[in-house]
């Protein structure tokens, strides 16, 4: 262990000295009585350890005799700034098929949002909201930041109007944040290979990003001029996704809306990109896994823009995806990729190894903001769509 400690400042190059300048000033605030060098030193080399200790079981570093070597939550933390506890959290909590409810409440049980205010008397303000939502909260613990946070997610979701001025402040805090901790969510359900649970997570973001339910709300609610009446009527024509909007031809429009002012719908689907997903399947000699190109082309022809239309989230985002492969009736993820780009992205992916059936795999497009865009391609019959 004292090996791996003086690893560890070696490897930070920093001199014990400089960082107990603080200690010195102000010893009290660390619990220290004596400031020579030595009790310094020795209050240092035990912070260190411990804190490599608490890393170690928390599951975010594997410790020998002489290094001390990251794990995959310890990697997901630091990439993300996320708390060491939020982390090993997620991997207690995250399972192979965890469901959207399961994992709101993971993502409001993060210790990023520990310091969410609850004021004098919020707690009944929160007691009324949780009559609101659909998910239920520890009735119990309604003075707690966690249950706050769970009630705001779902506040949002549900477009329901906040109660007071503070709490859509501390919407926007709550929002702000989830990014990154729901990106971490989705790296660690990906790199255990569950593609249903980083689906799950994946969705959960794109509502989020939109203030909508995933499956509850159509995700034809994104468009602004979008009523009940033009619902029912898209609907009638089995048209259930704003992805099965776009694929429409334009003539068919047309004739799906000659009783409705469709301007505004017209206008409207410009805040969408409309992407084109081409494979083509090079299988190698045996030897070497095989690799899927692909391509991808936003076919908007008045879209000049990758901003991603999302009024109501507090700031503004550029559009990216995700590139998923994986088996969907044993939900194995093989490979995740995640890409942005402006008009056309040229990419690659290769195939591990494991995979047997080429007919099950799937490469599964996903948005990280907008909801029902999915697109979903056989990796079997990719051989030869490019032209």
């Amino acid at each position: 262990m004292e090996k791996a400690v003086a690893s560890f400042y070696e490897f930070l190059k920093i001199d014990r000295a400089n960082i107990s300048i603080q200690q010195v000033v102000n010893p009290a605030y660390y619990g220290l009585e004596d400031t020579e060098a030595s009790a310094l030193n020795s209050y240092l080399s035990r912070l260190v350890q411990s804190t490599f200790e608490d890393l170690e079981d928390s599951g975010c570093i594997k410790m020998n005799e002489n290094s001390v070597e990251p794990l995959m939550l310890g990697s997901v933390a630091s990439q993300y700034y996320l708390s060491y506890m939020t982390v090993s959290m997620f991997g207690s909590n995250i399972g192979p098929n965890t469901s959207l409810e399961v994992f709101l409440h993971i993502l409001s049980a993060a210790a990023e949002f520990d310091e969410l205010p609850v004021r004098h008397n919020e707690e009944n303000i929160n007691r009324t909201l949780s009559e609101k939502v659909p998910y239920l909260v520890d009735q119990h613990h309604l003075d707690n930041p966690h249950v706050k946070a769970n009630l705001l997610f779902q506040a949002h979701f549900s477009d329901i109007e906040l109660p007071i001025s503070d709490y859509i402040t501390d919407l926007k805090s709550v929002l702000d944040q989830s990014i990154r901790i729901i990106q971490a969510m989705i790296d660690i359900s990906a790199n255990s290979g569950w593609l249903s649970s980083t689906m799950t997570c994946m969705h959960l973001l794109q509502m989020v990003m939109q203030g909508l339910w995933f499956e509850r709300d159509s995700s034809l609610w994104m468009l602004p001029c979008m009523n009940d009446d033009l619902l029912i009527h898209i609907k009638k024509a089995g048209i259930s996704t704003l992805q099965d909007l776009l694929d429409l031809p334009s003539a068919n429009l047309q004739r799906l809306l000659r009783q409705f002012p469709s301007s505004e719908l017209y206008q409207d689907l410009q805040h969408f990109p409309h992407v084109q997903v081409k494979l083509k399947l090079q299988e190698e000699d045996g030897k070497k896994p095989p690799i899927l190109n692909i391509r991808l082309e936003k076919t908007n022809p008045k879209r000049s823009t990758s901003r991603a239309f999302a009024p109501r989230f507090p700031k503004i985002k550029d559009e990216a995806w995700w590139l998923l492969l994986g088996n969907v009736p044993t939900s194995e993820l093989y490979a995740l990729k995640r890409v942005s780009f402006s008009n056309r992205l040229f990419t690659r992916m290769e195939l591990p190894p494991t995979v047997i059936n080429l007919q099950e795999t799937k490469l599964i497009l996903v948005s990280d903001c907008y909801l029902g865009l999915e697109q979903e391609y056989s990796i079997g019959e990719s051989k030869n769509q490019f032209s």
